[in-house]
């Protein structure tokens, strides 16, 4: 299959200086930064067509719900726009524990064949969320997927969802080459102070992409206090419950302290990718226009 991207340095600088007009009445050239992109996804070719109407720097191709993409025809269209692309891979929508290599692996040869820029997996590395032998499984099983997406240079990244310090630096010390996309909504999942804030302080360099989105997730802390008084709570139970708190709200209908993550970002010079990830896709034009009048402010 011939499947050229064409994207070149030349049309990158052109979208970074593009004018841009918000509710903010943000003055593009005052907030780009060098390497700043802002994207969006899409499950179906229609959202593929309405992001590159939307004028988006990069478009995620998801297949973590349900989902309908000719990716042969989604390559055409971003390629003809001259507009990236980045994958996230299958996973369980119940969170459900996954088999790596059978459900990940198959998957690299697809990053490669649309040029992806990142490829995105989940994880079952939490332990709020899953067994200690699951949390075996999955590091046990990626070595061989990590040296299947290098040997194709396909760069993978895990999606951080309920991962501590401890969880995460064993993942990285294992595997060298593994970037994180940093979800700020999954950071705030039964969390009082935002997570990600110490994947900021811990794994900077790590980072290859920044998902942003809002909840309430932090009241989960509350209702697992109550749930707990009632009887213990199984890793399967405490799974169908964040899923209810995995909410992918617009920016600002949440309680998500956006200001204090992205004021961490700027602080060490992040000028990266960054993924508006609100549930429906048609809104990037307000949710990109919502992050960048956060950005000028932090």
């Amino acid at each position: 299959m011939a499947l050229v991207l064409a994207y070149s340095s030349a049309y990158h600088n052109s979208r970074l200086t593009r004018p841009k007009v918000t509710k903010a009445g943000i003055d593009a050239q005052q907030w780009v930064s060098h390497g700043m992109r802002i994207g969006t996804f899409a499950r179906n070719n229609d959202q593929v067509a309405m992001a590159i109407d939307n004028d988006a720097d990069f478009v995620e191709l998801r297949m973590d719900l349900e989902h309908s993409i000719d990716f042969e025809a989604a390559k055409r269209q971003l390629s003809d726009a001259g507009i990236g692309i980045t994958l996230h891979l299958p996973s369980w929508p119940d969170w459900r524990p996954i088999e790596v290599s059978q459900l990940v692996l198959p998957y690299v040869d697809l990053g490669r064949l649309m040029d992806a820029e990142l490829v995105t997996i989940h994880t079952t590395l939490s332990s709020i969320f899953y067994t200690d032998g699951e949390i075996d499984d999955f590091l046990n099983g990626i070595g061989p997927v990590c040296e299947a997406a290098e040997s194709s240079g396909v760069q993978l990244a895990i999606e951080n969802l309920g991962l501590q310090y401890t969880e995460l630096a064993l993942l990285f010390d294992q595997q060298p080459c593994m970037k994180m996309v940093l979800d700020v909504g999954h950071a705030q999942i039964m969390a009082l102070r935002n997570r990600a804030l110490d994947h900021v302080e811990f794994f900077y360099d790590r980072i290859a992409m920044v998902n942003l989105h809002d909840n309430n997730g932090s009241k989960m802390l509350d209702e697992v206090i109550v749930l707990r008084r009632e009887g213990p709570l199984s890793r399967q139970e405490m799974r169908e419950v964040a899923r209810r708190y995995d909410e992918h709200l617009p920016i600002g209908e949440g309680s998500v302290d956006f200001e204090s993550v992205l004021s961490a970002l700027k602080k060490r010079g992040y000028d990266g990718r960054f993924l508006m990830m609100c549930a429906d896709p048609a809104r990037f034009p307000e949710e990109r226009e919502k992050f960048l009048a956060l950005w000028q402010q932090v």
